[in-house]
């Protein structure tokens, strides 16, 4: 497998660290590298990453970064967020039911609209369809820890690139594969690679579709009144398309040009929760009661383009960036067969980004790299609440702002423009919930640089990063804005051990921008500001080869201080309806280890291992409610973690090759999303596998397994209010509920 996590401290430690606390056979797919394209006499083989903006041997950065290649992404079928959440200890990332990311990296960042992490495509970030599904990768790459100085705001957890495959002007080539299985899945996904012309220019194109009538059931259950809604019962039914197309090539002879264009096509669920009552006992049911099955339309169109002019001591790099994302999201507030509350979020979405940069190309003891960077995100946002007329229910269910009596059943109802799809039709109400027009701004300056004498490397960088947030409340006009600059240092300091390890010892800082919340705040539709949040990361780690360059070890121990943390709340408001926002809820300390290993057994055999461990804690003076939550534990941290692989290749003889693969993941407990009222998610653990034949280099068939032990899990949880207190309680437990079992078989063609 071509995975690899490095981060490390030493052999020794390594091995003992593992036998305390991993009593497992080592067979990971985190830390190990592809026996077959470029390794010699059974050597792993280098692994190049941009972790630092220029491309470098993943052994020789001073921090901890994982590397997914893309063989692995395809004989493993990582599509999603949650796929690469699983891969890594103290990684914790899947996609909300509204369809933004969930993520944390070592407890940085947060589940919720406060992201923390950044989400790069070739070196432009996204911030409106980071949880689209990206293909054709030559890599993925997740690097852990604060990246304020390289990557600016909203980076304070970490950064995960997505890394495509460029064009190639050497020949033309392609491949297709399909996928089908259980729950309905039809996924068909291709690229092909073609030289343009005679002057080393080439086109590659990507596409894919895909089909999923997912797992969750709304069985239409009847209403108070006895009647029923005829919604479709895949209420997880979805369907997304993309398609990518770039072009590279030399514009003159020391400049050259990447550029590419994407379109992506979301309809699936929103906000299609598990309804749960007791939060000690949760029961992972698969229904949706739902009135109309949540949906979510999205739709991208991205464009960039790179410029590359080659000095005669550096190059100079231009990455420009337009996206525009269009979203409709209508979800079921009461989560119940009643007519009751529901929310429609119209929401338009524009992003430009601009980076200069200029990078040392010599072979000098000094390199370098210095830059500018611009972004604009412009958000409009449309959302109502939605009364249904309640007039249809007995007079005793509930009291509320929406009691008085109706003789007959029937009347006119409206969704997003149309007659509601459901038959039986109610009139209903809209109030505003969030009528916001929001400009966030970015202009920063960078610099990084590092110094190599003797075994000793010396590495130093500063980022001044100027933020601003623009909101108006189109409801009411009312407007405020705040801005600040931010300062983001980054050091650190390696030494090399002989030629296959070292040791290095990091600092970095970053941070996460303010904001405004926009919501029906106690009845006073206004603008509620929450300040920047800032993190500062000590790590000290060592990585290196061992068993004559067979195997891959790493060790790494970190210390966070986490300031004025933003935390995401949800609370019923004083009209009935519901109030989402995000507050400075108070500072914490996070410490922990993470360690790796791989192993090429021999040619057809590789093994590895990761686990890490994080302890978080809010300092004193963190308050709610008269209650300081010193010493209990934030929301998003997962405690223990590990992750375990083992990938099989065997000859048979006449071109075919069998190959087999198997992935343990692990993931630790954590409190939910709210701090003062959490909500446990128990552990769990993932088994994969994969089983194929492969003929030449052409076609592979695989039978592929998620979920073997058909776990039932959340990948988030949380207390949620529960609107007209249908059955008992302010509060009821809401869950995104996980995979159960799966099987699927894909066939691959090469050409």
């Amino acid at each position: 497998m071509r995975r690899i996590q490095l981060s490390g401290f030493g052999l020794p430690c390594i091995l003992g660290i593992w036998a305390a606390v991993v009593p497992l056979p080592a067979s990971s797919g985190h830390a190990q590298e592809n026996s077959r394209a470029g390794a010699t006499g059974g050597e792993i083989e280098e692994v190049l990453v941009t972790a630092r903006k220029r491309e470098e041997n993943l052994l020789e950065i001073p921090e901890s970064v994982l590397a997914i290649s893309g063989d692995d992404i395809g004989r493993q079928n990582i599509k999603g967020l949650e796929d690469i959440g699983f891969l890594a200890p103290n990684l914790n990332l899947s996609t909300r039911l509204d369809g933004f990311p969930n993520v944390s990296i070592r407890g940085l960042g947060s589940f919720g609209n406060t992201q923390g992490v950044g989400f790069y495509l070739d070196d432009v970030q996204m911030f409106s369809d980071a949880s689209s599904r990206f293909g054709d990768l030559e890599r993925i790459e997740i690097l852990k820890g604060p990246q304020g100085t390289l990557y600016g705001g909203s980076n304070i957890g970490g950064a995960i690139k997505f890394v495509s495959a460029r064009p190639d002007a050497d020949s033309v080539f392609g491949r297709i594969k399909g996928l089908v299985g259980e729950q309905g899945i039809v996924d068909v996904e291709g690229s092909v690679n073609a030289p343009v012309g005679e002057n080393g220019w080439a086109v590659r194109l990507f596409g894919f579709n895909v089909a999923n009538d997912g797992y969750l059931v709304n069985r239409n259950t009847a209403r108070t009144n006895g009647l029923r809604t005829d919604n479709d019962p895949d209420v997880g039914e979805s369907q997304e398309s993309g398609l990518r197309l770039s072009l590279a090539g030399a514009i003159a002879e020391r400049l050259s040009a990447y550029a590419s264009v994407r379109m992506n096509s979301f309809d699936g669920p929103n906000n299609t929760w598990i309804r749960e009552l007791d939060p000690d006992r949760l029961e992972h049911p698969d229904i949706v009661d739902a009135t109309t099955n949540p949906r979510h339309e999205r739709r991208t169109v991205s464009g960039m383009l790179e410029l590359t002019l080659e000095l005669d001591s550096a190059d100079l790099v231009s990455v420009t960036s337009y996206t525009d994302t269009h979203s409709d999201r209508y979800s079921d507030l009461d989560i119940r067969e009643e007519y009751l509350l529901d929310l429609f979020r119209p929401e338009k979405m524009t992003v430009v980004t601009q980076e200069l940069r200029l990078i040392s190309t010599g072979d000098s003891a000094l390199q370098w790299l210095a830059g500018v960077y611009y972004s604009q995100f412009e958000e409009e946002m449309d959302a109502d609440l939605i009364w249904f007329d309640s007039r249809a229910l007995p007079d005793d269910l509930f009291s509320g702002p929406l009691g008085c009596a109706l003789e007959h059943d029937t009347c006119s109802g409206v969704w997003a423009g149309e007659t509601v799809p459901f038959g039986l039709e109610f009139s209903s109400t809209r109030t505003p919930f969030e009528k916001r027009q929001r400009d966030k701004s970015h202009l920063a300056v960078f610099a990084n640089a590092t110094y190599a004498v003797d075994d000793w490397t010396f590495a130093g960088g500063l980022r001044i990063d100027q933020w601003e947030n623009a909101s108006e409340n189109l409801d009411t006009a009312i407007a405020s804005k705040q801005n600040a600059t931010e300062v983001l240092p980054r050091a650190s300091v390696s030494r090399h051990l002989g030629d296959d390890s070292m040791l290095y010892a990091t600092f970095a800082q970053g941070y996460e921008p303010g904001g405004f919340n926009l919501t029906n705040f106690e009845g006073d539709s206004e603008l509620f500001g929450f300040n920047a949040e800032n993190a500062t990361s000590f790590e000290v780690g060592w990585k290196g080869r061992w068993a004559d360059g067979r195997g891959t070890a790493s060790v790494a121990v970190f210390l966070i201080d986490y300031e004025k943390r933003q935390i995401e709340y949800q609370a019923a408001g004083a009209d009935g309806g519901v109030i989402e926002g995000i507050v400075n809820l108070g500072d914490s300390e996070q410490y922990g280890i993470e360690a790796d290993l791989s192993l090429r057994v021999n040619d057809s055999l590789n093994l590895s291992l990761s686990a890490g461990n994080v302890e978080a804690e809010w300092k004193s003076g963190t308050i709610v409610d008269g209650d300081d939550l010193k010493g209990r534990t934030p929301p998003v941290v997962p405690d223990f973690s590990w992750n375990a692989a083992a990938d099989f290749r065997r000859p048979l003889g006449n071109g075919v090759e069998l190959t087999a693969t198997v992935q343990i993941s692990h993931n630790g407990s954590y409190e939910g999303l709210q701090a003062w009222n959490p909500v446990t998610n128990p552990s769990f653990t993932l088994i994969g596998a994969q089983v194929g034949l492969t003929w030449g280099e052409d076609w592979e068939l695989s039978l592929n397994g998620e979920n073997l032990a058909d776990e039932s899990y959340y990948t988030d949880v949380q207390h949620f209010p529960n609107f007209f207190l249908l059955d008992g309680g302010e509060n009821i437990v809401i869950g995104t509920l996980g995979q159960p079992r799966l099987f699927t078989v894909s066939l691959d063609y090469a050409f």
